[in-house]
């Protein structure tokens, strides 16, 4: 059985480690907090320029410029960029895992680059011998995931600018509401134009030359595609570390209630023992 001063050091030191999963709990919560205020804009913003897009090819015609880049509809096969969205830090439980399992049939066949967004995520890919093209840290707060969608961006057209690539895939967490998510892929490119059109569309009055448009509105769709990806992923990684601290900080508090309960039951005892030496002694004085 443990003395009471060892019981009551690790009670202290559980309490300590209680406080900082308490901090880094409250840090989680806020940054999902802020994440999933700023989702619903970039949701709305990418539809738009979905649409722009889709009317842009629309004026393009059959057969117009453009390059061809991101037209037509998604190919089934052919090497691949596949950019995995991971986390910079840890204490998210399964997190990464969950979106590497994701990317791994992925990256079946020849000729695919892989690319990697999160320090834990490079490191998880390390660990299964998978070769990294390219990566580059997370972002840890809010004002840094455009500065990620942006770098990552200038990173793509170098890929697909020095490499034979057909597709380019994005696996990222999803936020589900509150603290949930769930991994996700998605094309970027080619555009599937033909799947986004709708019935109501009508050609726009333009001051642009279609092509230039064209292009113009494929960088900008390339752009926000990228932030949303990167925004739902730190919405997803703050949401399972939330998740994960609220579990440890759960079994840290009754694991202290156990180890409380414990060191009041020593003390017990030994006061116990002391009363039991006191009147002994007592007893044995009046002898």
């Amino acid at each position: 059985m443990e003395r009471l001063a060892e019981l009551q050091g690790r009670i202290a030191n559980l309490g300590e480690l209680q406080d900082i999963m308490g901090a880094m709990r409250a840090l989680a919560a806020l940054r999902l907090q802020q994440a999933q205020t700023a989702l619903p804009g970039i949701r709305r913003y990418t539809e738009v320029v979905d649409d722009g897009l889709v009317q842009a090819i629309g004026l393009l015609g059959a057969g117009g410029g453009g390059g061809g880049r991101g037209r037509g509809r998604p190919q089934a096969d052919g090497p691949a960029a596949v950019i995995a969205f991971t986390s910079e830090h840890g204490f998210a439980g399964a997190y990464n895992e969950h979106v590497l399992d994701r990317v791994a049939p992925l990256l079946a066949g020849d000729g695919h680059q892989l690319l990697v967004v999160g320090s834990r995520g490079r490191l998880k890919a390390d660990e299964r011998s998978w070769k990294v093209s390219w990566w580059r840290p997370m972002a840890t707060h809010l004002d840094g995931v455009i500065e990620v969608a942006r770098r990552l961006a200038e990173q793509l057209y170098h890929v697909m600018a020095h490499s034979r690539l057909e597709r380019v895939l994005l696996v990222h967490g999803r936020n589900t509401g509150g603290a949930g998510w769930k991994v996700g892929s998605e094309t970027l490119l080619p555009f599937d134009s033909e799947g986004k059109r709708r019935r109501d569309m009508v050609a726009p009055l333009i001051q642009l030359d279609p092509a230039d448009l064209f292009n113009k509105l494929v960088e900008e769709y390339v752009f926000t595609r990228l932030m949303h990806a990167a925004m739902e992923s730190f919405a997803s990684e703050n949401g399972a570390r939330l998740a994960a601290m609220e579990a440890a900080h759960d079994n840290i508090e009754i694991k202290l209630d156990a180890l409380t309960l414990q060191a009041r039951q020593q003390r017990q005892e030994e006061i116990t023992t002391e009363l039991l030496d006191v009147v002994t002694g007592a007893m044995a004085a009046t002898e």
